[in-house]
């Protein structure tokens, strides 16, 4: 082998020991960058020369650059990040609907309901006490405040959840934008180099996990390296192309009902199509909005519409026993006719609920005696206090039953998004931990193979000056 030759491969020497170099160096350098998979230098022997009759080898050359991402760990925690932020976000709102009905405590809706009926009771014993009497509006009034605070509260946990979503769709069409973008990169990295630039490719993840988080979805992947994305079988991206996903608020003109959709949007054909997100954060608020918060829901389990059945039922039953009534100072027939609960006519909601203008501030009109002239007669009082005995009250349940069974269902939707976010959450962060192993980098290996590296690099440097030194003298005897 010629001195140029060693010379040659000398340089090459150089150039794959400091192709290691950097690639290990990229890798201390972002060892703390979330979502960085770590690289390693797959070098190679270059190919030989015949000569002399043997085969020489010519040195050393940098192949490629293996990347340890696999597609494995990364769908799985897609996959279960979704479920585990629809869990999460479930948790939540059903953390703040139990603290709006005061769940539990003793300051909740029942106590007060309680209350109310436990006081006719006692009215029955001095039915013409104008204490008494003043004690039962005091407490109806108790009873009528609470709900309607309540109903605002959860009117504006709705509006709230509304607002949500309008950042939700915002969030999932930038994150849709910026995965296009990557596409539209790692494609043009892999028809220069044949593989793709993997910072591109872990940048482009991060984004999926955060669209996985937002609304569940899947992907699929092309040769030049780009993923297809799509939201229930329908496209999101593909390529550096993206479609939008755009809110929809779609009113019922006959019931009044006002729900939320989400359409994807394809521009290039001006077509929309409707879809429902079953897994992320965008999923969870539309169920909640859609359903548990919409009072007028038909199907399914509404808290809103269960405790406006509540309200209307014992409004009902009570002013159906008011309006045949007499009070202290009614002594000739027909009974006057007054309600104890407004409004007269329609459903008497938690929002709506108040009491009668004629009782309000007259103790004595409260309409508790069956015959006109008996101020002793407390019939209709001891009927309205019966009431929370009625097992046909609602639903064939008792108040306090039906109230119990509200609250339960709440407590037990509340315990499964908990349990379902645990269990989730631990999930994530045993694949997490198992993707970390494999892509993750390892300082003190990678400690390591710098000083390899290093000490490659310097003996290949050895070999320069070597050769450089032998070809000098080869130069000084031809003088």
């Amino acid at each position: 082998m010629s001195s140029f030759s060693a010379l040659e491969i000398g340089k090459r020497a150089l150039l794959a020991q400091r192709f290691g170099i950097e690639v290990t160096s990229n890798n201390i350098a972002n060892v703390n960058t979330a979502g960085y998979s770590r690289r390693s230098a797959v070098l190679s022997e270059s190919s030989p020369l015949f000569r002399n009759g043997q085969f020489i080898g010519t040195g050393a050359i940098a192949q490629k650059l293996r990347t340890f991402r696999e597609e494995f760990f990364d769908r799985e925690l897609r996959s279960t990040v979704a479920r585990n932020n629809t869990f999460e976000n479930d948790e939540k709102i059903f953390q703040r609907i139990e603290s709006i009905l005061a769940e539990p405590s003793e300051l909740n809706i029942q106590n007060d309901i309680n209350s109310f009926l436990s006081a006719f009771e006692e009215l029955a014993i001095k039915p013409e006490d104008i204490g008494l009497r003043e004690n039962i509006l005091g407490k109806a009034q108790t009873l009528v405040e609470k709900l309607n605070r309540t109903s605002v509260q959860l009117s504006e946990a709705r509006n709230e959840l509304a607002t949500q979503i309008s950042l939700n769709v915002n969030q999932i069409n930038s994150l849709l934008a910026d995965v296009a973008n990557l596409n539209k990169n790692i494609a043009n990295s892999k028809s220069l180099s044949q593989t793709e630039a993997q910072t591109y490719v872990d940048q482009r993840q991060l984004k999926l996990e955060e669209l996985s988080k937002l609304t569940g979805v899947t992907v699929s992947f092309e040769q030049d390296g780009s993923a297809n994305v799509f939201l229930n079988g329908m496209n999101l991206i593909t390529g550096s192309n993206y479609n939008e996903i755009r809110r929809v608020d779609i009113n019922n003109s006959a019931s009044g009902e006002i729900t939320i959709a989400i359409e994807i949007y394809d521009k290039s054909k001006d077509l929309a199509t409707r879809v429902v997100p079953q897994l992320g954060e965008l999923s969870s608020n539309l169920k909640h909005f859609n359903e548990t918060l919409d009072s007028l829901e038909s199907k399914g389990f509404s808290i809103v519409k269960q405790l406006d059945d509540f309200v209307d039922a014992l409004a009902q039953k009570i002013n159906q026993l008011t309006i045949s009534g007499y009070g202290l100072n009614d002594t000739t027939s027909p009974p006057p006719g007054r309600l104890f609960f407004e409004p007269s006519t329609g459903r008497i909601t938690a929002a709506t609920i108040k009491i009668s203008d004629d009782i309000k501030n007259s103790p004595e009109n409260l309409p508790f005696s069956k015959n006109p002239g008996e101020p002793g007669n407390a019939e209709i009082a001891l009927a309205i206090g019966r009431i929370a005995q009625d097992s046909k009250f609602l639903n064939n349940q008792r108040p306090y039953e039906f109230y119990s069974a509200f609250i339960g269902k709440i407590g037990s939707l509340s315990r499964e998004a908990t349990t379902g976010k645990d269990t989730t959450r631990l999930v994530a962060e045993q694949l997490s931990n198992q993707r970390e192993s494999v892509i993750g980098v390892n300082v003190d290996e990678e400690a390591v193979n710098l000083i390899r590296f290093q000490k490659a690099f310097e003996a290949a440097s050895r070999i320069v000056t070597v050769t450089n030194d032998l070809l000098s003298t080869v130069i000084n005897l031809g003088r």
